[in-house]
């Protein structure tokens, strides 16, 4: 990625940080939910780059629980 690029993708990043911060109030997994429902529809134009992501985020997932197994993620 170039410079611009990357100040972009740093800009979106905080701009839904601070989307998520606002909507605290609901559970994480509702939040986790909506989110996940907008990866699904950004990547209908290329679902194996959004099947691998998610592959990504299951084995990420698995290796937290496996940690510390039946504990809640904060």
């Amino acid at each position: 990625m170039t410079k611009p690029s990357d100040q972009r993708l740093e800009e979106l990043v905080q701009a839904l940080d601070l989307v998520i911060h606002e909507f605290q109030d609901f559970e994480a997994h509702n939040l986790a939910g909506v989110l996940l429902s907008r990866v699904t529809l950004l990547m209908t134009m290329d679902p194996g780059v959004g099947k691998q992501l998610c592959k990504y985020v299951w084995e990420q997932l698995d290796a937290i629980e496996q940690a510390d197994p039946g504990s809640m993620i904060p």
